[in-house]
């Protein structure tokens, strides 16, 4: 594939397109602000000027049809970029064969077994084995579904472009019909006009599990069998070491809008995917299980389970009586049978009431006849298709995900509070210091479950989360716990966050094996992490529960609300010594840690490249156990399409096993860990100084980066501030904090303080800690790439829209100033001229892309401009423009590839 030949001709049918629907004169405007954007980046000391003066003499109309051509210009190149990244991978893995791809499963597994790692640690390794990634809907995910269909056409119509066996007339028609569907996205709001719902979210997040995750998962699995049958025969991994969970209908922090009937059809919605695509490989498995019971005899277990199954089901009957020597089609289609009858359940319904009721299928139902006739078919038979649905079967279950359940620890805190007052048991627990609290809460644990009304809060904020308690109970007792993942306490403080969750459970009945995981976000709370696991650890009361769990404890640690806190620097040292110091806890108590990563997609979330960041963590923390968050917006990237996915999971995968191997190297060296806390500790303080504790910082970030307009978008379920916090720093949510300084080339949170800490570490020492520290090397490696995205230039432009001019000036004094440290700084650790020379590709990408993403900001800044000298900002003339600041967000996103 010729990448740059395709750019081309994706870039003339666009042209052609607004040359069409729009005018000629539009188009050439086009071509005018692109060049002076170009003329710029080559150091034209007239073309910034120039470029200013032309945005600002736009009309809102044309205004739009500019930022609308740049926004789809980067659509399209990403689209082909993925469509490119894909055709490379496959020529390297031909090229390579039979030699393994770099950072596949088969060169993992090739690595330890050149190590000399023994078939006995090997199988210590595989039995540990868990991966599980987790869908999450991306608050800030810019594109429309709609949008995201049509781009996958057009991506469809590229891809068969590259066929060299086209005829003219072929490649002639599908260049036609690559013009029309650019044509079709170009006429297409890009916009959503309504806020989008929860449900809308969870089918969005079905959809990819449907179409990427379906066929990808058992793919994975079937390579990681291929590599150990060739080192390390007769091993294996468990049927379920690599699977699939979800936030989306489950997350209630800060989102009224998950309540107990949402996440009720939720589960639906899970569970009907689940049973719908069992039942069509079930009945595709039918028609090709044609084998004569003459020729494959049918075992005598299999007789029996289908003699048991009599009477059959009509349509059951009518094969039975057609084919009466195919007994292994007639298995199979009794099965699909069974589904399309479960599939009529109206699940929601049953979880929503308390009469008693059971499910009409479960997975054991399925897996063991499909057990018994794989062991009868000839192997090469049971190799195909039975095999795979027998991964899909338990890689998915009937569940297609698990639903993970979140919520704030204040919210149940002060739930419970309610429930005590109206029992008359506690009428200020809520307001108790930690001591006291965890005094009442043994007290509660000691005594019998009271009498408690389906709801006993006083508000319907407490009886939606005692509701929740009931549902999680219903769901276990009538469909099984498979279905739901971890009960995550977001911003968790203390050992009584913990009990507050076992103690609702306990009262609801579902406790038992019920996973509670305190996520730990804050640095605060990242450095308290290990003393409250201690502490609880030590509590009777639940170190029973942990029996119930097999004595398995999940910590999750977020990567965003400790960067908003502290800065970059400071918060990856802090989530590196938490990881650190937890895995030594669980240690000591002989407890299975598994470390949730709360990670987002860009650098001060927790970004970067997946392998890279696994492989950088403290040896001892993953033991064959990640956990992780794919985020919308990864979503969007790293699983594109299934050879993405497949790429992309293997990556992980290969640096969970390498990560997890027992001859990894030993903690970092004590010179490197004290040289971290010096400029950890200097970096927080710089960042602190300037966030924090600058009078005016906050009307800095108000007025010199689209916040305001970020905060009104309809792109998320989700309110933007947590608690109705309003835009305040210390309430807004880490996503849109993040996108907001992203947008505005700041780049802020990916980088600031770091020149302040570099600055406070001998120069040598640090060149060791890059050259041999997995951790260091990825900490600078990653910030070099947030540096280089971000533009102190084009921050200027937002600078000059602070009304305080003074206090603009001096703020972002400071600003360029650290920038230029941290720049420095890491040139001069890594050796490098420019920043990104170590990845060319990555850094010419970037550099190409500037000069389309500059016009965008330059849009938007003289947009911004005008909507704030307006005298009402909800009129019509307000709209027209914020129309044309979502379009610019829209774009800036897909140009940097970046949201939040």
């Amino acid at each position: 594939m010729n990448l740059s030949a395709t750019i081309n001709l994706i870039g003339n049918l666009l042209g052609a397109t607004i040359r069409e629907q729009e005018s000629p004169q539009l188009f050439h405007l086009v071509e005018q602000i692109r060049q002076l954007a170009k003329a710029r980046r080559a150091d034209s000391d007239r073309a910034p000027d120039q470029l200013a003066m032309q945005v600002a003499a736009l009309t809102p109309d044309v205004a739009r049809v500019i930022a609308s051509a740049f926004t789809v210009y980067f659509d399209l190149v990403n689209l082909i970029e993925e469509t490119y990244r894909v055709h490379t991978l496959r020529e390297r893995e031909r090229e390579r064969h039979p030699e393994p791809a770099p950072e596949s499963i088969a060169d993992a597994i090739a690595m330890l077994a050149a190590r000399g790692i023994t078939r006995a640690q090997m199988q210590n390794l595989l039995a540990a084995l868990n991966v599980e990634l987790v869908l999450t809907a991306h608050p800030t995910e810019a594109k429309r579904r709609t949008v995201l269909s049509k781009l996958e056409r057009i991506a469809h119509i590229t891809r068969v472009l590259d066929d060299g066996d086209l005829l003219p007339r072929e490649r002639a028609e599908l260049e036609m019909n690559l013009r029309a569907e650019i044509a079709a996205l170009w006429l297409t709001e890009r916009t959503r006009t309504t806020r989008p719902k929860v449900e809308d979210e969870v089918r969005t997040g079905l959809y990819v599990v449907e179409n990427v995750f379906w066929d990808t998962l058992p793919r994975v699995y079937a390579e990681l069998d291929a590599a150990l049958a060739k080192h390390f025969p007769g091993l294996s991994a468990s049927p379920r070491w690599l699977t699939l969970a979800s936030w989306v209908g489950g997350d209630r922090d800060g989102n009224p809008n998950v309540t107990m009937t949402v996440t009720a059809e939720t589960l639906r919605l899970h569970r009907g995917l689940a049973i719908e695509h069992h039942r069509r490989a079930l009945q595709d498995l039918a028609r090709r299980l044609s084998m004569s019971a003459h020729l494959v005899p049918m075992p005598r277990d299999l007789q029996s389970w289908l003699e048991a199954r009599h009477p059959l089901p009509p349509h059951a009957a009518y094969l039975e009586a057609r084919y009466t020597s195919e007994p292994y089609r007639l298995i199979a289609s009794i099965l699909s049978a069974d589904l399309a009858h479960a599939s009529r359940d109206d699940m929601t319904a049953r979880l929503l009431e308390t009469t008693p009721h059971t499910a009409r299928i479960t997975l054991e139902q399925l897996t063991t006849p499909l057990e018994m006739i794989e062991r009868a078919l000839p192997p090469r038979i049971a190799r195909d298709h039975l095999q795979t649905l027998a991964r899909q079967l338990h890689i998915f279950g009937l569940h297609a995900a698990r639903l993970d359940l979140r919520e704030d620890a204040s919210r149940l805190v002060s739930a419970l509070a309610e429930v005590l007052r109206a029992l008359g048991t506690d009428l200020t627990f809520a307001q108790k210091d930690e001591t006291a609290r965890l005094a009442t809460l043994a007290r509660l644990f000691a005594q019998a479950r009271p009498a408690l009304a389906r709801h006993p809060g006083i508000t319907v904020e407490t009886a939606e989360t005692w509701a929740l308690f009931q549902l999680i109970a219903r769901v276990q007792a009538v469909y099984g716990r498979a279905l739901l993942g971890p009960f995550i306490i977001s911003m968790a403080h203390s050992p009584a966050d913990v009990l507050t969750v076992l103690l609702l459970a306990r009262w609801a009945e579902c406790d038992a094996g019920l996973s509670i995981v305190p996520l730990f976000e804050t640095l605060a709370d990242l450095q308290a992490a290990p003393q409250i696991l201690s502490d609880l650890f030590a509590l009777d009361v639940y170190r029973d529960h942990l029996t119930s769990c097999g004595n398995a404890q999940m910590v999750m640690i977020g990567y965003s609300d400790g960067n908003k806190d502290g800065g970059y620097l400071a918060a990856n040292w802090e989530l590196y010594r938490a990881q650190d110091q937890v895995a030594r806890v669980c240690a000591a108590h002989n407890t299975k840690l598994t470390i949730f990563h709360g990670r987002g997609g860009t650098v001060a979330r927790g970004g970067g490249p997946a392998n890279r960041a696994i492989r950088a963590q403290p040896p001892g923390t993953v033991q064959g156990r990640l956990r992780v968050t794919q985020q919308g917006e990864t979503i969007a990237s790293n699983y594109a399409s299934p050879d993405l996915a497949h790429r992309h999971i293997e990556q992980i995968v290969h640096a969970v096993l390498l990560a997890s191997a027992p001859e990894r190297d030993a903690t970092a060296q004590h010179e490197w860990s004290a040289a971290m806390a010096i400029m950890s500790a200097a970096a927080r303080d710089e960042y602190r100084a300037l966030v924090h504790a600058t009078p005016g910082f906050a009307e800095f970030w108000r007025s010199a980066t689209p916040i305001d307009e970020i905060n009104r978008l309809r792109i998320g379920s989700r309110p933007t501030s947590r608690r109705g916090g309003g835009l305040r720093i210390e309430n807004v949510r880490a996503i849109p904090w993040v996108f907001s300084w992203m947008q505005s080339r700041f780049n802020l949170p990916g980088w600031y303080g770091l020149g302040s800490g570099l600055a406070r570490a001998d120069k040598n020492l640090m060149g060791a800690m890059y050259r041999d520290w997995a951790f260091f090397r990825a900490l600078i490696d990653n910030a070099e790439m947030s540096l280089l995205k971000a533009d102190m230039e084009i921050a200027a432009r937002y600078v000059d829209l602070v009304s305080d001019r003074a206090l603009a000036q001096k703020i972002f004094a400071q600003i360029q100033n650290e920038y230029a440290c941290a720049r420095d700084a890491i040139l001069a650790i890594t050796g490098h001229a420019e920043l990104m020379d170590a990845d060319p590709v990555i850094q010419r990408s970037i550099k190409t892309r500037n000069p389309y993403v500059d016009p965008l900001n330059y849009l938007q800044v003289e947009t911004l401009r005008r909507l704030r000298a307006l005298p009402d900002p909800e009129s019509a003339p307000a709209e027209e423009l914020r129309e044309v600041i979502v379009l610019t967000i829209n774009g800036i996103a897909a140009g940097l590839r970046n949201t939040g």
